[in-house]
């Protein structure tokens, strides 16, 4: 009995091509929100909020109700003329977030780090920042950066962005 060797080559070549295919998409999305949409995803790159959607205005009342106070109603942080000076007690006040600020030199992760956990730096040359993560959920942390985003220009947002999936392939 002869057997035709053309339909398991023909089996392999399809299954191995669909195996290829596969694998290039899971490489290329990389778990990154490639859409300019809104991401409500902690594990994608977060994009700035648009005008208007529910993550802005999310993200808008959350700043607005707990970091505005400190940072900044437009994000200039608490000693806008003098962002990294010290005060008359000694200590450095919260920082800016808009493109003026050192914010959008961090990946997302850290900047969700913060917010949950609170400030990093040390309290006696830094004013505390409180820890949130008990306090907002993942979706509001989420919003309120992607709002802040919308404070930075184009390339801020690039580089932030660069910066985070960098981060991530460590």
């Amino acid at each position: 009995m002869k057997v035709d060797q053309q339909k398991p080559n023909r089996l392999f070549i399809t299954i191995f091509s669909l195996m290829v295919f596969l694998l290039i998409a899971a490489c290329s999305s990389g778990g990154v929100d490639d859409t300019g949409g809104d991401s409500t995803n902690t594990a994608n790159v977060i994009t700035p909020a648009a005008v208007g959607s529910d993550t802005f205005t999310v993200g808008q009342t959350v700043y607005n109700t707990h970091c505005a106070s400190c940072h900044g109603i437009d994000g200039e942080g608490q000693f806008p003329d003098a962002p990294m000076q010290p005060d008359e007690t000694g200590r450095i006040g919260a920082p800016p977030h808009d493109g003026t600020g050192h914010t959008w030199h961090h990946g997302d992760d850290l900047l969700i780090r913060y917010v949950i956990e609170g400030g990093l730096g040390d309290p006696d040359r830094f004013y505390p920042m409180p820890a949130l993560g008990g306090v907002l959920s993942d979706e509001e942390i989420t919003a309120v950066i992607a709002y802040i985003k919308t404070m930075w220009e184009p390339d801020q947002v690039a580089v932030q962005r660069e910066q985070t999936i960098a981060a991530r392939q460590q």
